[in-house]
Formats: C-alpha cells, structure tokens, sequence
C-alpha cells in the first residue's frame, strides 16, 4: 500500500505517525546545530517551502520529554528511518536533551493594530501554558513566577494593548524561567518571523508593530546567556528594521547564497528527490509536465523544485493512473495559496522602463536588477523598482541566475522560474487592471473614442495605456511583432465588457481577416474594425502607415458585409501604426 501525502501536515511526527511521504531532510539539522560555530541562524524561503515543516522537525528531534527527562523513546520512534538517525554519536548528545521553544508568527496578520497585537497576545499566552510546570518550579524565585503567571493566567491580560512591555520582554524572561529550571539553556525556533511585519506594512501600522516585534526578538537574541542556539525563518531578512542591529552572529541563508550543501538542499526538492517521487507513486512520465511548471528554483547553486506543487500533483494524480490517464493534469497549486498582493500594489507605480521589463519576464526572458540583500519593509511604501524585483525574488515569484556575475556585486540576473509562477503574474495583472480605477477609466475612454469615430482620442488614450500597460498574451519571442500589439489590444478590449457587446479577433470577413472588431453594447449598431501595424523604425512616417492599413480594410472589403446591413447604424475604421512604445492613429468612417 502506498504512503499517504500529508497536503497541509505541517508537523514531521505527524507525517510519520500517519505513514506519510517523507523526503528525508534530517541532515539539515546536524547542519544547523553542530557544524556551525553561529548561536543564530536566519533561514529564508518562499512560501510553501517546507519552512515550518522543518522546524517541527528541529523540534521533534530535539525537545526533552519534560515529564520524565532522558526518555527519547519517541524520537527513537519518529526518526528510526532517517539519515540522521545513523550518526549515533549526534543523536546521543542531542536528540531529546533540550527545552525548546517553537512559535510560528503566520497568524499575526491583521488587518489594524489592536487586531494584530491581540494575536500576537494570544500566541504569546498559549506559548507560556505549554510550559505551564514553570508557574511550581522551585528553581524560580517568587518574582519570576509572578511574572509567568502574568502572562500565562490572563489571556485578556496579555492580549491588552496597555500591558504592551509585557509581550517585549516575554520571550527572553521565558528563555530564562526554561534554562533557571532545567539547567540546561533552551534552543529558541522561531517560524515566519517577518509575516507581522510585511502584514504591518501592507495594513499601515508599520511603526506600532516594529515597536512591538523588535524588543520582543532583540531581547530574547543579541548577547543572551540563556539562549543556546536560535533559529528563524522567513522570507526576507529586514535588518533596517533594527530587529538584528547589534547581532553579530547571525548567520543568515538566502535564496543568494550558495552556502552548504545541506543547507541549501534542506529546503525544497531537488531534481533527484523530485523523480523519486515521481516515480515511487507511478508518476514518472509525467516528470516534464512538473518540471515545465514546478522548476526552477534556485538556492545558491542548488537546483530545487517546491515540494508543495509536487506533492499536491501527485495528491490530485496518482489514482487517475488506474482510472483515465487523459485526466492527470498540472494544477496551480501555489498560487491558490498566495496572500501576496505585491505585484498588484506595485504595479500602478512602476515606469515606463519597468514595464518593459515586466513584459520581458512574462515573455520568457531574463532582466538583470539590483537586489537589495537587506531589504526595509518600511520602504515599500516608497515603491523603489528595485524594492519591487527584490521582493519578488525573495517571496518566489522570481529566481535568479546563479552563474551571472556583473560588476555590480549586488546585480543579479532574474527571471520567472515556471510556468506555474507565469500564471499567477498573469492574473494578478489582470486583477489590477480590472480593480484599478485610472486603468478602468483610461480603457473606457478609449473604448467611447472608438465608437464615436474620435481617432485623435483614440491615439491619445493608446498612448498613456502603452506606457503602463503590460500585455498579456502567449507567443514565441520570435513570432511576429504584430502579435504583441495584438495582444495588448486584445488584452485592453477585454478589460471593457462593459462598453463593448461583442469582440472578435482574426475574424474571416470579406477578401481577408480582420484583426479585431468589436460591437458596442451601448450604442447599438455601431461597429469598429481595427487594423493594426508595427514598425521598428522611428523615423518612418507612422501615420501613413496607418493610412495603409485602413486602405487594406476598404481593399479586402472587410466592412462590406456591416456596411449592407440595416441594423448597422454605422462602422468606424482604424489604421493603428505601433512603433515601441508609441503608436499613431488614423480613422475614417466607412458607414
């Protein structure tokens, strides 16, 4: 019988109680807390990585059993079957010998304040009862124990903004309470450090949590004789935000750095544990179908695909090899689960050049941009570009070329890493261009220009949306460069369902094709027919070129059958002459 597929088990005994796929990443934890000389490392992934999955697994390897101390029957039990298992001499110094301290900071993400920080209360009063034996620890004096029962017994307490310093200091004074009572100083894990953070500086209450969450990470990491070894993940490593000021040992492993094997592999699949499986659950054929759309990643110099998307395949997949293969099918697994509005909350800032990379990623090509290794949340707001291409990067939106190397240290070559990602680009545009109100109003008026015969409007209107508009659309880099503006003006019209009754493209009228037509829905029997032209060369006479192209509409009689209708009110003609970032228009009223 096959391993069932934990989606969603986010804890490693849990994965092994209920006999689930398990790609062993053990090692990782030798990695971490033996073979390096730093007492706090910073690891940072994009989302559904396996970030928290791996430290449940920190956790379950390394907590005492504080019931009855020394006992490691369960930890014999969960990692009997794993590499690290085999390195006795490790297990034996550190499996089950230390207090340890998890707390995941995800579901800090309100949407004000007051909302946030009783979250963070609450996690807080939940962490402090799982360790509830502290409250009767004779090694604690009265003093200690009144300030663990502060928090531990009054969860509306802890949760009232008014008792704020006790949230800042509760971590580091529960470091202490865990090393005065075991004698032992307590390993400190802590998942998504910088989701409050990010939620903060979406959500405009930026200075108010920075104010919270800094003392409360700062206290418990820089120069504390209580702390034996701390790690955090995340996606980002915010060091403006003085959380790490003054925190020299800090080991931090981005995406960038090519660092230890172990650590690079020890988030994420490689190639080799991807196929394996692939083909442990009779999946192999389809190896490049997950590959085309799950690859692509890059830690360091280590290739890597998201365990996520691999698993959800197989979830989706591996009972229909028994049933109708034509079913299996790549599903957008990733970005179903995406709570990132960063393309959107960019997009109605970047300029004309950005844009133009925008669509060079989307085409299938690279750009090379600064990133920002240290990147301020707080400066988001600003809307830097390269805040923007950094951001991308680090969330798993973008990767990056490992070989590249520039005279700028800090420049990387980027690009989208599958077609997976290339989707969720997609619809997030689109989702800005159909929310934005200056991108509606633009596209509408262009819309009304068309239908009234206004071609200096029209021309107008094409002018200001080509500076800003990213166009949507599937092609070869080396197809026609009629089919970019095909689908910029295909990509427009759609966003205008409202004005518009019926669009048509490369529709068969008359002696030919017409490249696009559409009916309005307002004024009824009006039709406009557009034919479009480009030209790479500025310093042709564009306008006439437009004039050529509505000399191809009358020649091929692509409005003749409008015109002889009687329900047809009337039928406008455009000559579109694009040339880069321009265009130039000419029109002409055929009916």
């Amino acid at each position: 019988m096959l391993k069932y597929i934990g989606i969603g088990t986010e804890f490693f005994h849990e994965l092994i109680e209920n006999d689930c796929y398990y790609v062993d990443k053990t090692p990782l934890i030798r990695t971490v807390f033996k073979e390096s000389a730093t007492n706090a490392f910073l690891i940072m992934r994009p989302r559904r990585f396996g970030k928290t999955l791996t430290m449940s697994t920190f956790y379950d390897f390394l907590s005492l059993n504080t019931d009855n101390p020394g006992d490691v029957s369960l930890q014999e039990k969960w990692f009997k079957d794993t590499k690290i298992f085999e390195d006795k001499e490790f297990c034996s110094k550190y499996m089950g010998k230390f207090p340890v301290i998890f707390i995941s900071l995800k579901a800090v993400s309100g949407n004000d304040f007051i909302g946030a920080y009783e979250q963070f209360g609450s996690i807080i009063f939940n962490l402090y009862n799982s360790f509830n034996y502290l409250a009767d620890s004779p090694k604690l004096s009265d003093t200690e124990i009144r300030t663990f029962k502060d928090v531990a017994d009054n969860e509306d307490y802890i949760c009232d903004i008014k008792n704020k310093n006790k949230i800042k200091n509760s971590l580091s004074n529960l470091l202490m309470f865990l090393s005065k009572h075991h004698g032992i100083n307590p390993i400190l894990l802590i998942d998504e450090y910088d989701v409050p953070i990010a939620k903060a500086a979406h959500n405009g209450y930026y200075k108010e949590m920075i104010d919270i969450i800094s003392p409360f990470l700062s206290n418990a990491l820089k120069t504390n004789t209580y702390l034996d070894r701390a790690v955090l993940t995340g996606c980002l490593r915010a060091a403006k935000e003085s959380i790490f000021t003054g925190l020299n040992n800090l080991l931090v492993c981005s995406v960038l750095d090519a660092g230890k094997k172990d650590i690079s592999e020890g988030i994420g699949f490689t190639k080799e544990e991807t196929q394996k499986v692939l083909s442990y659950y009779g999946l192999s054929d389809y190896y490049e179908d997950v590959k085309n759309n799950y690859d692509g990643y890059h830690f360091g110099t280590t290739h890597m695909y998201c365990p996520w998307d691999v698993m959800n395949f197989c979830d989706d997949n591996y009972r229909k090899l028994s049933k109708d293969r034509n079913l299996i099918q790549t599903g957008d697994y990733w970005i179903n689960t995406s709570g990132n509005d960063v393309i959107e909350e960019f997009m109605g800032f970047i300029e004309p050049d950005d844009v133009d990379k925008m669509q060079s990623l989307l085409d299938g090509e690279s750009i090379t941009a600064e990133v920002r290794a240290a990147l301020c949340y707080g400066d988001l707001e600003k809307h830097d570009i390269n805040d923007f291409w950094t951001l991308l990067l680090y969330t798993g939106y973008l990767t990056f070329d490992p070989q590249y190397r520039s005279a700028n240290k800090h420049e990387c070559r980027l690009y989208i890493p599958n077609e997976e990602i290339r989707d969720c680009f997609k619809s997030k545009i689109m989702d800005f261009y159909k929310n934005d109100s200056v991108m509606r109003n633009s596209i509408g008026n262009l819309i009304k220009g068309f239908f009234s015969g206004d071609a200096g409007s029209v021309e107008d209107c094409l002018n200001e949306l080509l500076a800003k508009y990213v166009s949507i659309r599937d092609f070869s880099v080396n197809a026609p460069k009629e089919n970019y503006y095909h689908g910029f003006m295909n990509g427009l019209l759609a966003n205008g369902t409202s004005l518009i009754e019926e669009q048509k493209s490369n529709f068969e009228s008359g002696n030919g094709y017409i490249d696009l037509i559409i009916k309005s829905l307002k004024n009824r029997g009006v039709i406009v027919i557009l034919e479009l032209k480009q030209t790479a060369d500025e310093n042709e006479d564009k306008f006439l070129i437009a004039e050529d192209a509505i000399a191809q509409i009358v020649r091929k009689k692509y409005a003749d059958p409008y015109v002889k209708r009687k329900d047809i009110k009337a039928v406008h003609s455009y000559g579109i002459c694009f040339c880069k970032k321009e265009c130039t228009v000419a029109g002409k009223k055929l009916k």
